[in-house]
């Protein structure tokens, strides 16, 4: 199945970029820092880099095998099924935290009146049609699109040049270095560690000696474009109304009144949403179909997408107890399957290859 899907290195770098930037930028992950967010922020893309070169090894090691694959032959037919199942539901599940996020998204601060299912459901459908036509279209529809989003972000970032104050950087380390590790480590988790879906995209590589160079690439400049992002909001808005605000773009471009930039923001939620939950939906349907012995997945698809839209609605009874759920559990949640798990494939490959 995955030998039949193939996929340059320009797009999955596209798709890289596009998944980190998901609903990372409109959340800003790192606002509960304060004025030392970009501090937290940088040390968290450091750890970032840490956890792609784990992936990447991991997939040279096993050419031309998925995740779920490799959890097979690493683990035992029995423990490594199980195993693939959990990574299975937590691509799922991420997949349905970003669609909720985009509905939140589009009903606070576009949509005020439209019920958020439908929202979501409109916005699921297009993603169910990307996943039918398969990741090689969805990989050139990125080609098409994700330039549009870089050049949105360079627009918002030099047209509220005015408005930024350096002082909103002082006091550096206020509340001393704890506070900036601790979100430090929600930042990698979300969203470095969540580049652990890739491990069942990389073997689509159409050059597999691309890999390392075009990952780390990817992860790089998602990770400047990030930043300046991150910089732009805290330097505009100020530290304490940063820590305040669930969705902090949408009122720092509203500092600029006579430009409507609100519709910008959307378009890159819209764009980078699209990625993230494509491809981890895709994982996911990739996984059950390897797991169930199927040749393909795309029957599989409606059901899978419902269930995801049915997740996004049911998970959580509001915005500010997803957001708590978020900054407070996720981290722990998803950090086992994000490191502790890949960094044990990478272990058990290096003993065997020494025995």
């Amino acid at each position: 199945m995955m030998t039949n899907v193939k996929i340059s290195g320009y797009q999955l770098a596209l798709l890289i970029m596009g998944f980190l930037f998901g609903s990372t930028a409109v959340l800003n992950p790192t606002a509960m820092a304060g004025q030392d967010a970009w501090l937290a922020y940088i040390l968290a893309w450091v750890g970032g880099f840490m956890l792609i070169w784990l992936y990447v090894r991991i997939a040279l090691i096993n050419p031309s095998l998925t995740l779920v694959e490799i959890l097979k032959v690493t683990f035992g037919k029995y423990l490594g099924t199980v195993i693939a199942l959990l990574y299975i539901w937590y691509f799922l599940h991420l997949a349905a935290l970003v669609l909720r996020d985009f509905g939140e998204h589009m009903n606070v601060t576009v949509f005020y009146r439209t019920p958020m299912t439908f929202i979501i459901s409109c916005f699921a459908l297009l993603i169910a049609y990307c996943l039918r036509k398969g990741l090689e279209v969805t990989g050139r529809a990125a080609e098409i699109l994700m330039p549009y989003l870089f050049i949105f972000v360079i627009i918002i970032f030099f047209l509220l040049i005015p408005e930024y104050d350096t002082n909103n950087l002082f006091p550096f380390l206020e509340k001393g270095l704890t506070p900036v590790i601790q979100v430090a480590f929600g930042v990698l988790t979300f969203p470095f560690g969540e580049t652990v879906t890739f491990l069942m995209i990389f073997p689509a590589l159409y050059s597999p000696g691309q890999l390392k160079k075009v990952s780390f690439a990817a992860f790089g400049v998602m990770g400047f474009i990030i930043l300046g992002i991150i910089v732009r909001d805290l330097l505009s808005l100020g530290p304490d109304l940063l820590t305040r605000l669930v969705f902090p773009p949408s009122l720092s471009t509203e500092l600029t009144p006579e430009l409507q930039l609100e519709p910008l923001i959307s378009v890159n939620f819209l764009l980078g949403g699209w990625v993230k939950i494509t491809v981890c939906l895709y994982a996911a349907l990739v996984g059950i179909a390897q797991l169930l012995g199927l040749n393909d997945y795309k029957h599989l698809v409606l059901p899978l997408v419902l269930l995801a839209v049915g997740l996004a609605m049911w998970l959580y009874e509001d915005l500010f107890k997803m957001m708590d759920w978020t900054a407070n559990v996720y981290p722990y949640y998803a950090f086992p399957l994000q490191f502790g798990i890949p960094l044990l494939i990478l272990l058990v490959a290096k003993i065997r290859k020494l025995a």
